[in-house]
């Protein structure tokens, strides 16, 4: 099933297979690194590791595909494949070589 716009409640149409997505490191919200609840015991990956990356550093890159409403010209990306997990001197390589082919490179950033 195809996404759906909210603006005009119509299908999306896919724009573009392959978009490459980029997940910088981000500060994470404040809390505990490690918090029991009753028998399980969760760890917060990102206060575990925070001040193990500088600012810029790349969490993940993955590729999407856009979407966009022929109506309202909103888009969205989604159905990422697996994460690309690599050192950040090729994710950064990976990156340049999308934007000199003028292919979309879209930052995640979390809502703050």
């Amino acid at each position: 099933m195809r996404p759906v716009c909210v603006k005009c409640g119509k299908e999306m149409e896919c724009a573009l297979n392959g978009v490459l997505v980029v997940h910088p490191f981000e500060h994470p919200e404040p809390g505990p690194v490690q918090e029991t609840v009753g028998d399980i015991t969760m760890v917060n990956m990102d206060r575990l590791m925070e001040g193990s990356w500088k600012d810029g550093d790349l969490d993940f890159i993955a590729y999407g595909d856009k979407y966009r409403c022929e109506s309202c010209g909103s888009e969205i990306v989604t159905g990422f494949g697996g994460e690309i997990m690599r050192p950040q001197k090729i994710l950064r390589k990976m990156i340049e070589a999308n934007r000199k082919a003028e292919l979309d490179v879209i930052e995640i950033r979390r809502g703050r």
